[in-house]
């Protein structure tokens, strides 16, 4: 191979992985509870997941989250649980939105 082949080929790897990085399902967690977030987990198969958290978030911070891929369904069970005991859950469709915000009954998405 020539340089001029490996450069053209090394580049179109990065664009690709560019715009693959680009499309995963990366998001803002809002907590606008009165509760701290303890765990953020999706089911699947009618099983949830580990916890997504590696954290808990206090009232009124944010957490970036990354699922490291945009592959399955856009519409996801989640769960996510405070540590007053208590949880909201919905059907959550990932595909279509930036910024998931806990209440304290509710989550919505936008």
């Amino acid at each position: 191979m020539t340089a001029k082949t490996i450069l053209a080929t090394v580049t179109a790897l990065l664009i690709a992985t560019g715009t693959a990085a680009a499309n995963e399902w990366k998001f803002d967690l809002e907590n606008r509870s009165a509760a701290n977030v303890t765990s953020f987990r999706t089911q699947e198969n009618g099983v949830w997941s580990d916890n997504w958290l590696d954290e808990i978030i206090l009232p009124g911070d944010t957490f970036e989250m990354d699922f490291g891929t945009n592959e399955g369904e856009c519409t996801v069970r989640t769960r996510i649980d405070f540590t007053d005991g208590t949880y909201v859950d919905a059907n959550i469709d990932y595909c279509n939105m930036t910024t998931i915000t806990v209440r304290n009954k509710d989550v919505v998405w936008k």
